[in-house]
């Protein structure tokens, strides 16, 4: 068998699950051991686990602090979030065999290259906007971005027997070989899961931590 079809198709999908794995791990334990020097107790929040979580789910379902305090980035950074969120919904229906899987993730591939184009190009050509803006966010925008376009155009979004190869990782035997354009796409997607937890995007692990211990703090 081809020696980038065992590679890519058989062994870095193991490696980086590792990788994203221990990196996750290793920021969520961060965050448990920071101290906190300084509470924002300037405005009432909730204070009970089931008001906290609301609070929590609203923030990520609705971007509400991104559209109150930067709202020429919300739209199209709600696109992309929601693109994620249904590729994910993707991944787990088409692990159980649901007819519908392939729309869930056309849907959200089309809507995250459509945001992460959108952020990339309005962070670039809108003075205020690029004043904020680290390059890194730019490499962010174009790795989410490429991860998207590279999902949509292997077809592996919309192939119901990408199934298949899905199981035959969890089982630890490869179905291989595969097509060239999954590879394309699983070697950008694999390096993208190693780079994730070295970067802010890794902020959907420690989301909590950072409401519940700075924003939330208390000194009790």
């Amino acid at each position: 068998m081809d020696i980038w079809q065992s590679f890519i198709g058989g062994i870095l999908p193991y490696v980086s699950i590792v990788v994203l794995v221990v990196g996750l791990v290793y920021k969520i334990t961060y965050w448990l051991r920071a101290p906190v020097n300084l509470h924002w107790e300037l405005f009432p929040y909730p204070r009970t686990l089931g008001g906290q979580l609301g609070e929590l789910l609203t923030e990520v379902f609705t971007l509400r602090s991104l559209f109150n305090h930067n709202r020429k980035l919300w739209l199209p950074s709600l696109l992309m979030h929601y693109g994620i969120y249904l590729v994910v919904f993707w991944l787990f229906f088409l692990l159980v065999g649901a007819p519908f899987a392939p729309y869930l993730g056309i849907t959200g591939g089309i809507l995250a290259v459509v945001g992460s184009c959108a952020l990339f190009f309005l962070r670039l050509f809108t003075a205020d906007l690029r004043q904020i803006s680290a390059p890194v966010e730019y490499l962010n925008l174009l790795f989410v971005f490429m991860v998207a376009f590279s999902a949509l155009t292997s077809g592996a979004l919309g192939d119901p027997g990408f199934r298949i190869y899905l199981i035959s990782l969890l089982t630890l035997r490869p179905h291989l070989p595969l097509p060239g354009t999954y590879l394309v796409f699983l070697l950008i997607f694999e390096l993208f899961l190693v780079y994730l937890p070295f970067t802010r995007m890794a902020h959907f692990a420690v989301k909590y931590f950072t409401y519940h211990k700075v924003k939330w703090g208390e000194m009790e």
